[in-house]
């Protein structure tokens, strides 16, 4: 699967997710306008019809940081580098650079900078555990 289709993937279920809350919203408000005539029918002529429950406010869709772009993120992590701990793991690294990038992009990152020489595997992630790297000093 391409970045891309992943996207239109990953967009077409934020839509289908968005359809869901507005039927489902729909389908309250309509349960409540079936509940007050049944009120309205039974009810003796002096009782009052409660009022309608409001609309519920639209959900806004969620503000998606920008993406950014493996060289980008490449760069990011050369800059932090200096900040990170002697021995750190994927979290660490997110936490120096303030965002969270794309896992691929980081995961390509740090294999050049092991590659390089700057980095070694002190301990494999496997599960739930993280990968532990540790600085070189090269």
């Amino acid at each position: 699967m391409t970045r891309d289709e992943y996207e239109r993937r990953k967009q077409r279920i934020e839509e289908q997710l968005r359809a869901g809350v507005e039927l489902m919203e729909s389908v309250y408000r309509a349960q409540i306008r079936a509940l007050d005539l049944v009120w309205m029918v039974q009810a003796e002529e002096d009782a009052e019809v409660p009022p309608a429950p409001p609309a519920p406010a639209p959900v806004p869709p969620a503000d998606r940081p920008r993406r950014r772009s493996a060289p980008e993120v490449d760069e990011d992590v050369h800059e932090a580098f200096s900040r990170l701990p002697e021995t750190f793991t994927r979290r660490d690294v997110c936490e120096a650079l303030g965002y969270e990038p794309d896992r691929g992009a980081l995961y390509r990152s740090l294999q050049l900078l092991t590659r390089s020489g700057a980095l070694r595997v002190e301990t494999p992630g496997g599960g739930q555990r993280a990968t532990i790297y540790r600085k070189t000093g090269a």
